[in-house]
């Protein structure tokens, strides 16, 4: 139901990527060379040489939307992320144009040159356009999908969790057409809850059901198995949500041993060339980083050493990937020796032990700046959960459900869920559902958003201090 809606708009979103390609480049082209805005010392070249340029716009962009995620439907797409997104994909098009056309004519497969005011000016053009043509193709979508195809009437069984989480979820698809009416369960009362199990036909007919989702732990087998065969015999379209997602440790997939389905509880997606990629990410950014920043570096370092006794640098013990200790690099914030009275303790949000150079490199995160050099060496990641303490971590293992499946990635310098305020003293147990949320659906887009997150909205300003 939902998948084939899915497939049928990301079918339209292509095109309308296309169609927005091609008119980005025909009105860009028409500016650059027939406007008379803008001088052509060259001349006007013909238009058939330039149209050789489009068909490798369309195949690069659209081949990088694919790899970047921009063609999976998301229930809550941040506009603005997009934008990034389109803009983002636009400047590498764009490079690789340049790249692959400046090779055709050194080795005389053209006889021109593409003009550089032309791919610059085909940017704002391309980002705009494309933007704006997704939000007409999905408004059309959704009013002539409504009209089209009718209201999906779901009904689900079970008032559990997964229950609870199958109808929260399937609300979202209003603009599917599908609408959940009620549950089913023979226990509990509530306005949503229409019959009980054994009421299914009565419900169906009465709400005009065509769609039964079951959501019932496995200990109800046999109310399973008589709810699938009413279903059946009530030609409404019956779906099985199986109870794994509190066994779940991070992802969950289908294998076959011998023909013999097999269900991965902990599907790492982080692993073989996606880790290859990520590290090569790692290393090459972290690099450019360290050389950006080392004069504010050092200025910085003068500034602690100038300002109170003690080091520039403070080290610390943290756990890594696979658990394993490695030494966090910090500027040095606090008074030397600061926990020799208190011990190990989070910091508070008016700690008299941080200096005033400390409060605001803390303001600003700066003091994080040197984790760059942890980065370099391996041990850290641009983007990942936080890491913690040894003695944090013993406590908090012991405290909060799947708290150590933070460790199957390299802890990062910024994360999924400090862009989403959760930072310092900020519940604990919040930050642990984000980190897992991007352990569990990592890719090279939602590492990019982070960044663009942290750098250009300046998330990394923490309000807390």
């Amino acid at each position: 139901m939902i998948k084939k809606r899915r497939e049928q708009l990301i079918y339209f979103y292509v095109l309308s990527d296309i169609l927005a390609i091609i008119t980005s480049f025909i009105l860009t082209f028409s500016l650059r060379f027939y406007s008379g805005m803008i001088g052509v010392p060259k001349g006007v070249p013909h238009y058939g040489k330039y149209f050789l340029v489009l068909p490798f716009l369309i195949v690069i962009q659209v081949l990088y939307f694919s790899y970047m995620g921009y063609y999976r439907i998301k229930l809550r797409r941040n506009r603005l992320d997009d934008l990034f997104l389109v803009f983002f994909n636009t400047i590498l098009s764009v490079i690789a144009i340049l790249l692959i056309f400046s090779y055709f004519r050194s080795y005389e497969h053209i006889d021109f040159q593409v003009s550089h005011v032309f791919l610059l000016l085909y940017i704002p053009f391309s980002v705009l356009i494309i933007f704006f043509f997704r939000l007409l193709v999905f408004s059309l979508f959704k009013k002539a999908f409504l009209k089209n195809n009718g209201i999906s009437r779901v009904l689900i069984a079970g008032t559990g969790d997964i229950g609870q989480m199958m109808g929260e979820n399937l609300a979202r698809y209003k603009h599917f057409g599908i609408d959940v009416i009620g549950y089913l369960s023979d226990s509990g009362e509530g306005e949503d809850i229409l019959g009980k199990y054994s009421e299914i036909k009565k419900v169906v007919r009465k709400f005009g059901v065509t769609d039964l989702f079951i959501a019932l732990s496995m200990k109800n087998f046999s109310t399973i198995t008589k709810l699938i065969e009413e279903g059946n015999n009530l030609l409404i379209d019956v779906k099985l949500v199986p109870d794994i997602v509190h066994m779940s440790s991070l992802g969950s997939g289908m294998e076959h041993i011998e023909g013999l389905p097999v269900i991965n509880l902990g599907d790492i997606r982080l692993s073989g060339w996606r880790l290859f990629l990520k590290n090569g990410f790692d290393l090459i950014f972290g690099l450019a980083g360290f050389f950006i920043t080392l004069i504010p570096m050092i200025v910085i370092g003068i500034l602690i050493k100038l300002s109170s006794k003690g080091p520039v640098f403070y080290t610390q013990s943290r756990v890594g990937v696979s658990g394993k200790t490695f030494n966090i690099i910090k500027f040095r914030t606090m008074i030397h020796n600061a926990e020799k009275q208190t011990g190990v303790i989070w910091s508070p949000p008016d700690d008299i032990r941080v200096t005033k150079i400390g409060k605001v490199l803390r303001k600003f995160s700066l003091d994080e700046l040197p984790q760059l050099m942890n980065v370099i060496k391996g041990e850290m990641s641009l983007i990942g959960p936080r890491p913690e303490r040894p003695e944090l971590v013993d406590k908090f293992k012991e405290e909060i459900p799947k708290y150590m499946l933070r460790h199957t990635v390299k802890p990062g310098m910024t994360g999924w869920a400090q862009v989403h305020g959760l930072r310092g003293n900020t519940p604990l147990t919040k930050r642990i559902e984000f980190d897992i949320f991007y352990i569990q659906n990592w890719n090279m887009k939602l590492d990019f958003e982070i960044l663009w997150r942290t750098i250009l909205k300046f998330q990394f300003i923490d309000v807390n201090t």
